[in-house]
């Protein structure tokens, strides 16, 4: 690998390490903490929709961050944006610790998520400005897949604290985390050359280029495509711990090895599109998983409701195909000219965590059970991913061809 921008101290793999490893840092924050959901209501006499306001506030806050992030980066510099983000993670990591209630614990999750959205729409940006050609498409591969090293882990590491300290345990591991990503990020020399325009300009300058980017034939379905297939993931993570621990009665290790083999199903599917894009084009890609969260739905349906192993066989072949779709896509969506990258960045990051945010509420609502939840989701996510490839994979193609 080359970097086409030079780093002071960091090598290409070392770069494209401490970029991954931020961002992998901050994405646990998501869900490290799910596994105590069902003891945290009983504990702060709460509903689990009252509960998912920690969550959903969480993502929604992230989204908002990934919109405004990427002109902030243009502006100010990728490296000293992602320096302030890892900031704000870890002091909103560590309020998270002290908050005496689920209203304090939702104000707090907000900033840590100002901090995590930062990260994640300046990551990307990070890696265009600093890799071409097939550097490019490995780095930004590898970005998009080892991040989900974070959803792995988190069940067990969540487990393990909840079960030796409680659920603030696992906010003080995080902030532990969030030094870190504040260390690797001072690590990191600037790789794009600010500009001198204020805020406002920049701001500006974004909403003229979103304008730009929408009218570019096909974004605005494929980053929506991307989105809707991400939905039924955050209903899993909303809904996995009383599933699987309240309804199937698994203990924090059953719950943990079924969530983290969910998650490495995820985690190898960029390997899977690597070798598929040696073969096929980024339409058909999009097609095959298609069709695998079609099979999930028809798998759930049938077995996701009998036992904990019928839930993970049924689910599987959806986080496969979710895992393979966010590469694929992210490629095309960040194929833009240097002046865009940022903004594409953002506004793809941004379509992808409003609409699963809305995942976390809808899967709470007073469903019969939060298993039939999961069925609907997947079977919407299958029937809305047709229709979005119907309108625009042909543009998709001509883009993927460029």
């Amino acid at each position: 690998m080359k970097l086409i921008v030079p780093q002071r101290r960091l090598g290409p793999k070392r770069l494209l390490a401490c970029v991954i490893v931020v961002y992998l840092i901050q994405i646990l924050a998501i869900d490290m903490y799910a596994p105590a959901l069902p003891s945290m209501q009983v504990e702060l006499g709460v509903s689990p929709a009252v509960l998912n306001s920690t969550v959903f506030s969480f993502l929604i806050a992230s989204t908002v961050t990934m919109l405004l992030a990427g002109s902030i980066s243009d502006r100010f510099g990728r490296q000293r944006t992602f320096l302030a983000g890892s900031i704000l993670f870890t002091v909103g990591s560590f309020g998270c610790t002290v908050a005496p209630g689920v209203g304090a614990l939702t104000a707090w999750r907000v900033v840590e998520a100002l901090g995590m959205g930062t990260c994640a729409t300046v990551s990307s940006a990070l890696i265009k400005d600093s890799f071409a050609g097939d550097d490019l498409k490995l780095a930004m591969t590898l970005l998009q897949s080892l991040i989900i090293i974070g959803p792995v882990a988190a069940p067990f590491l969540g487990s393990f604290a909840v079960e030796h300290v409680g659920w603030r345990g696992v906010f003080v591991l995080l902030t532990a985390g969030g030094v870190l990503c504040c260390v690797l990020s001072a690590l990191i020399s600037e790789t794009y050359h600010a500009s001198n325009a204020t805020l406002t300009t920049a701001f500006g300058s974004m909403l003229s280029i979103a304008r730009a980017l929408m009218g570019q034939p096909g974004f605005g379905a494929l980053a929506l495509f991307v989105g809707i297939t991400g939905i039924p993931f955050f209903a899993f993570i909303a809904t996995a711990s009383y599933i699987l621990i309240d309804g199937f009665g698994l203990s924090y290790t059953g719950y943990s090895i079924v969530y983290a083999a969910t998650c490495a199903v995820n985690l190898i599917a960029p390997a899977v599109y690597l070798k598929l894009q040696k073969r096929f084009d980024v339409p058909a890609i999009l097609f095959i998983c298609i069709v695998l969260v079609g099979c999930a739905t028809v798998l759930l349906a049938a077995f996701g409701m009998r036992s904990p192993v019928g839930l993970f066989c049924g689910f599987a072949p959806y986080a496969l195909a979710e895992g393979i779709v966010r590469p694929a896509a992210y490629l095309v969506l960040l194929d833009q000219p240097e002046e865009r990258v940022g903004t594409a960045s953002a506004f793809a990051n941004f379509a992808y965590g409003a609409i699963t945010a809305t995942a976390t509420v809808a899967a709470t609502l007073p469903w019969p059970s939060f298993t039939l939840a999961l069925i609907a989701l997947t079977a919407g996510c299958a029937i809305t991913l047709s229709a979005l490839y119907a309108q625009g994979h042909k543009n998709w193609k001509m883009h993927s061809d460029n």
